[in-house]
């Protein structure tokens, strides 16, 4: 190995280089190590050492070279000098006591006369003469003034790298210092990285003056103008800018980047600090600062930090932070502690876990003086905030190799380095950013897990257990989906309860004491009811309930073939099968006629679980129709009640026994032999209809009152304290007398709220669990189809707490169907960042109380629509259900009042329980009213109005209701482009009547102001019905035409007319096809005409005008203009519209004079018309 140290470069540096190439080569031979590195060093202490000492192995050498290399630095740090005794060849001699003092020899005083270079040096050229050149390129900038970009320099080269405005990289100048390990793509070499390269940094400042291809990659200040730095802003080197900029990420320190820090700066002391940083082994008498954060910002904490956070509580701050771009989780935030630790178990999650660490020799040293051997330090960089207050910072974090609930601990250190300010109380850290304050929230749930985790006294079975790879799982780190929890969690802190040796269960802490001790002592009272072992769960009564395996008649037995399995798995068969022997679970069985085999399943403990596989069986057995009870209901019963209890049952489904003729059936085959279940085993088809018909017929008068069961996850709920122990000894008593046992672990009581089915419940309502949004928040901008389907699941799930959001995820969708090559498009990462700050602050759902009016808002857009249900409590409106569905071919055509019933009638369906408990109130601007109560309507409107009369429904105008706090976000769609028009947007209602008596139009137009005007047109020509409509179409558009309209929208309720108009239907008579034609001809007129098919019941005013034009009697307050046309419109000379009134209007004789200049036809004469002597009626 030829590894040879530089003059410049320090000792300690040398070493660590030595290292990791000699880490490259594999198995090497340590005596061989040590010769190279004698070979390799310069001349002093450290090589003199190497050359006369013998040492056992490479390590027992690194361990003296840096008792050697700390006492020079003492003594070159008493006396004042500001470099290295060791990285100068020139100031070899040292002072060190530690130094034997050897004979010179002549080949000595030759070396010493005569001093060679090992490697010759690269001369700069006259270019860059007087440059610096401490790295790979010269280092000197081009520029004063740099452009801040948005986006990283690496990112921005790749975008624009093809680009023929781009100039080629220039040579670089390379020095003794020289990293294969880093890469630079715009020169193409080694040496350093892309986004530190100082020449790209120049062309790209070059093409932002002199072309405009980075325009959208500038930031730009709240004028618009784009943000500049000076050079002294960020320093000569990429360091620097790289801290000041946050758009630039440090990478991992190397040793050619320390080797750039020629004079470190000078820190205070620092007590308690375990580290091998020269930078800070200054002498403790050194008590000056050279540097200081300066910062305008003001960083303060208020009553609003307040949100989301549980109330009193003592946790402690645990953050979720970016580390070399990886999420990690359970970061613990110690201002007490003075280093930055990360446990091995986090590092090799990290995918870092053979990564060279560099040595350490020091120890972590406690509160209490024990102390740690650490495995070395690794330098990573660290995200601190969210876009687009960030910051990152390069921290050196000491690798140690023990159990912890932590993955990392982020001490005084990191936390300065940005300027941090940390507050217990409101859970978080707050730092500045060139943005504005930064700010990380803790994450207090996971906070209590982890104390629970420090504090059990299973601590030695976490140990034993820290290095599978499930144990970091376990922990919900750096894992890509949430952690599997149980179906009831306590989401508040918890105190243990003694039942008895070694049973231990939970007693909330958030309610009052006395209510706490009377919980406790009717536990204690009632431990004979929880079990922890399998001797001590008796079973269910027979007589309750006794488990049939029923199978089709023509079905066959199936016999698996023994699978092999390996020596751990066979262990935990075997270990599983001796315990259900001994519990009497199981028994031999000689010749089943099934027979399976059991499948291991990891469990988040580390822990493997036994379980058989029944497929083939549960395909013979019909389902049991016994149905579930409703989660939806049975969340809406538990919220609203302060006391809670949540209960699980011990090995739920084994506490069931089977009949014991169909016992053998349950077979399985392992090592020890074949065996069969005498109790209910898990897997079975049936077996959760089986449970919980036992359930319901257990507590048949408590459900729905006291208690709520779903299977066997359990909660007692109450009012106040006295009730709830009055509630749990009722339950108590009912399991004792069936022989139901409780697990005490998973049982927690006397709550305020917790979890419940995948849901928070409490008395102020139901939440959204936290894990299931940060799930979302989490994640990444999909890149396949099959994380999209992920991201899509995920919202499904929370439906009911999102508002819209059909119409917010139909660009998801929209990407799943495609045929062609996945594609996230700009209107998809919108969606995604929508759903993303919804669920930044969900809302709370409320519980209706029992008979209370419920008020539904519609909402109906161009893909989608939507409902939401509320509730109205002291003024204050608060949701129950959001519903949404996505339309699907017919169901966009739908008119825009057909739309708005359908969502009607989708919550109708979705929401059945509440519409049949409730009188429901539907608010909305869209006539519902008349489209769903006239029994004249025809089609899908009839249809809905049967389906819909079953329920208390009415109907209110969006004005007649006050107070809507929901409606803003919930019809925001409703119509968003007609309401960006609406004071241009006119109505017409056409409509036309055929018969032997005579034909009519009837025409109704409501201007945009709220003005309405009346036509009965009488037609003298001979039509049908199909030509009469088509008349009434084009003699509505004339007249809007004829008042200047711009943008019409038509309704009439001839759906022939209107499907051959928009393309749907085909029109193969000749006489229609022109009629046709025409009506296109003056749609075209129009810069917007759309029109729509209505009901006849919605279409009244139009058809009565149309049959007082062709002759009916008709009678009515509100003017009509009659009219009458002589002749088709499709006829070859301009059709005419004339008035049949045989009264002159007051301003038919100026009208004459300004159109035809017929002043004869008057009796005044043309001056009496030019000077104004006409008498007006106004």
């Amino acid at each position: 190995m030829g590894i040879r140290q530089h003059p410049s470069e320090h000792t300690r540096d040398y070493l660590d280089r030595f290292s990791i190439e000699a880490n490259k080569c594999g198995d090497y031979r340590e005596d061989m190590a040590l010769l190279a590195v004698q070979r390799g060093l310069l001349e002093g202490p450290v090589q003199w050492a190497a050359m006369t000492e013998k040492f056992s192995d490479f390590a027992a050498f690194r361990e003296r070279a840096e008792h050697l290399i700390r006492a020079e630095e003492h003594i070159a740090a008493i006396q004042g000098y500001r470099h290295n005794t060791f990285a100068t060849p020139n100031n070899r001699q040292s002072t060190s006591p530690r130094q034997p003092q050897r004979p010179s020899s002549p080949r000595d005083r030759q070396r010493s006369r005569s001093p060679r270079p090992r490697r010759r040096e690269t001369k700069p050229s006259r270019r860059n003469r007087g440059r610096r050149a401490n790295s790979t390129e010269d280092n000197a900038p081009y520029y004063k003034m740099y452009h801040v970009t948005t986006e990283p320099q690496d990112r921005v080269y790749d975008k624009i790298k093809h680009n023929k405005e781009m100039r080629r990289a220039p040579p670089i100048t390379k020095t003794e210092v020289f990293d294969r390990n880093i890469y630079c793509e715009y020169h193409g070499s080694s040496g350093h990285r892309t986004k530190d390269c100082l020449k790209l940094m120049d062309e790209i400042e070059r093409l932002v003056r002199q072309t405009n291809i980075l325009e959208h990659f500038l930031a730009k200040d709240d004028r618009g103008k784009r943000k500049m730095q000076h050079l002294h802003e960020f320093g000569t080197n990429t360091d620097d800018r790289r801290t000041e900029h946050p758009s630039n990420p440090r990478p991992l320190t190397t040793t050619s980047d320390r080797q750039q820090r020629t004079s470190p700066p000078p820190v205070m002391f620092i007590e308690g600090k375990a580290t091998d940083n020269p930078r800070r082994q200054q002498p403790f008498h050194i008590f000056q600062i050279e540097h200081r954060l300066e910062s305008t910002q003001v960083i303060s904490f208020g009553p609003h930090d307040y949100d989301g956070i549980q109330l009193p509580h003592d946790d402690a701050i645990v953050l979720m932070l970016r580390i070399n771009g990886i999420r990690v989780k359970r970061i613990l935030i110690d201002t007490g502690s003075s280093a930055d630790v990360m446990y091995f178990d986090a590092l090799k999650r990290m995918g870092l876990g053979k990564y060279p660490l560099q040595p350490m020799t020091t120890s972590l040293v406690g509160f209490t003086g024990d102390k740690l051997k650490p495995l070395g330090t690794i330098d990573l960089d660290v995200l601190f905030g969210d876009v687009p207050q960030t910051v990152i910072s390069n921290v050196r974090f000491i690798v140690v190799d023990a159990p912890s609930a932590y993955n990392v601990i982020l001490g005084r250190t990191s936390l300065n380095s940005i300027g941090a300010v940390a507050s217990t109380p409101h859970l978080m850290i707050k730092f500045p950013t060139p943005q504005g304050v930064g700010i990380v929230r803790g994450e207090q749930q996971v906070a209590k897990e982890c104390y629970r985790i420090t504090m059990a006294p299973q601590i030695a079975l976490i140990e034993r257990s820290r290095k599978s790879q499930e144990f970091v799982d376990s922990l919900g780190a750096l894992s890509k989906e949430p952690p599997k929890t149980l179906s009831t969690e306590a989401m508040e802190d918890t105190e243990p309860v003694m039942l008895r040796d070694g049973q231990v269960t939970h007693l909330g802490t958030l309610l009052p004491a006395i209510d706490r001790n009377m919980v406790r002592d009717c536990l204690i009272a009632n431990k004979d009811i929880f079990a922890n072992e399998d001797d001590m769960m008796p079973g269910i009564n027979r007589a309750i309930v006794e488990h049939r395996i029923d199978t089709y008649e023509e079905a066959r037995p199936v016999q698996q073939r023994k699978r092999k399995l390996g020596p751990e798995r066979r262990k935990a068969v075997q270990d599983e099968v001796d315990r259900l022997l001994k519990a009497g679970a199981i028994r031999e069985v000689e010749y089943p006629c099934w027979l399976v085999n059991p499948v291991l399943v990891r469990k988040s403990n580390g822990k493997w679980r036994m379980c058989i596989d029944y497929t083939d069986l549960n395909r013979a057995c019909p389902k049991k129709p016994f149905p579930l009870p409703s989660i939806d209901a049975m969340i809406d019963s538990t919220a609203g009640f302060k006391y809670l209890s949540f209960m699980d049952a011990y090995s739920g489904y084994n506490q069931i026994q089977m009949y014991p003729d169909d016992e053998e059936k349950t077979s399985f085959i392992t090592e020890q032999g074949l065996f069969c279940y005498r109790v209910m085993p898990f897997g079975l088809k049936n077996a959760g209809a089986e449970y919980q018909q036992m359930v319901n017929k257990v507590f048949k008068n408590e459900l729905g009152g006291i208690i709520e069961a779903y299977i066997d996850d359990m909660v007692v709920k109450s009012c106040t304290g006295k009730e709830h122990v009055q509630h749990l000894n009722m339950i108590f008593q009912k399991m004792r007398d069936v022989g139901m046992r409780l697990n005490p672990k998973k049982s927690f009581f006397c709550l305020s709220s917790g979890k419940f089915l995948g849901y928070i419940v409490s008395e102020r309502g139901i939440e959204v669990h936290p894990s299931k949004c940060r799930a979302i928040i989490d994640m990444e901008a999909p890149k396949t189809v099959k994380e999209v389907q992920e991201l899509t699941g995920r919202i499904a799930a929370l439906n009911r707490f999102i508002a819209r959001s059909g119409e917010v995820c139909k660009p998801f969708f929209q990407t799943i169907k495609k045929t062609k090559k996945f594609e996230w498009t700009s209107q998809c990462q919108e969606a995604f960042e929508q759903i993303k700050t919804y669920l930044s602050n969900p809302p709370i759902i409320s519980r209706p109380t029992k008979g209370e009016t419920l008020y539904l808002y519609v909402s109906a857009s161009a893909v989608a629509v939507s409902a939401a249900l509320i509730r109205e409590e002291d003024g204050v409106q608060k949701p129950v259900y959001f519903v949404s569905k996505i339309l699907r071919d017919a169901e966009e055509r739908y008119s825009t009042v057909e739309k708005g019933a359908f969502a009607v009638l989708i919550a109708a369906r979705k929401l059945r329980p509440y519409f049949q408990k409730h009188p429901i109130k539907v608010i909305s601007d869209l006539p519902l009213r008349k489209a769903l109560g006239n029994l004249d309507v025809s089609g899908r409107l009839l249809k809905w109005a049967v389906e819909l009369s079953e329920f208390d429904i009415s109907f209110l105008p969006k004005a007649a209701y006050k107070g809507q706090v929901l409606a803003d976000f919930v019809v925001e769609s409703t119509g968003r482009s007609e309401k960006r028009d609406q004071e241009a947007l006119w109505h017409v209602h056409v409509d036309g009547a055929a018969s032997e008596r005579g034909s009519g139009l009837g025409v109704q137009i409501k201007g945009p102001k709220g003005e309405v005007f009346y036509y009965a047109i009488h037609i003298t020509f001979p039509v049908t019905n199909n030509m009469v409509e088509y008349e009434a179409l084009i003699a509505g558009l004339r007249l809007v035409e004829a008042v200047g309209a711009t943008k019409v929208r038509v309704y009439m309720d001839s759906q022939l007319v209107v499907h051959q108009i928009n393309g749907q239907y085909e029109v193969h008579d000749p006489t229609l096809t022109k009629y046709l034609e025409k009506a296109k001809e003056v749609l075209a007129t129009f810069e917007e005409a759309m029109i729509e098919h209505v009901p006849r019941g919605m279409n009244e005013i139009a058809d009565a005008l149309s049959k007082l034009a062709k002759g009916s009697d008709m009678s009515s307050e509100t003017p009509i203009t009659i009219m009458e046309i002589p002749e088709a419109c499709i006829a070859a000379t301009e059709p005419k519209v004339l008035p049949i009134s045989a009264q002159l209007e007051w301003y038919t004789p100026i009208w004459d004079y300004l159109t035809q200049d017929s002043y004869q036809r008057t009796n005044l004469p043309r001056e009496e018309l030019r000077d104004g002597h006409l008498s007006l009626p106004f």
